[in-house]
């Protein structure tokens, strides 16, 4: 029998947690990741992109995650962003289009340094 103290009104909550992932291929409508971590399709997060000392943050929806034959535990993880809100200054679908327009300013990053880490909930609110 459950407590007393789940009476009265429903409250939902959310389970998440961290998958670090390797930023492979990007694009303003989605990207390609590696990580070691299976991650199921139709999982949504949030995904950090971290270039440099600035840090860029966009929601995804993994729509596949494939395991790399011969590598034991490598996987691709395909993610389109969602748009759930305005881009903000911080967002990574912006500073692509930037970068697709010639309008980031300052020196061409570098190209080894990226880190990806996806903050992922599966579509029924669970832990992915």
């Amino acid at each position: 029998m459950l407590p007393d103290a789940m009476e009265g009104p429903e409250v939902i909550g959310m389970l998440a947690r961290s998958v670090p992932t390797r930023l492979l291929d990007i694009s303003r409508t989605g990207c390609l990741l590696e990580s070691r971590h299976r991650v199921d399709a139709g999982t949504v997060g949030e995904l950090r992109l971290q270039l440099h000392t600035e840090t860029f943050v966009d929601d995804v929806r993994v729509t596949r995650c494939v395991l790399v034959e011969g590598t034991g535990s490598v996987y691709l993880v395909g993610a389109e962003f969602v748009q759930t809100h305005r881009p903000g200054e911080q967002s990574i679908r912006r500073a692509i289009t930037g970068i697709l327009r010639g309008l980031a300013g300052g020196p061409p990053p570098r190209e080894p340094h990226k880190r990806t880490a996806v903050n992922s909930v599966d579509s029924r609110g669970e832990n992915a």
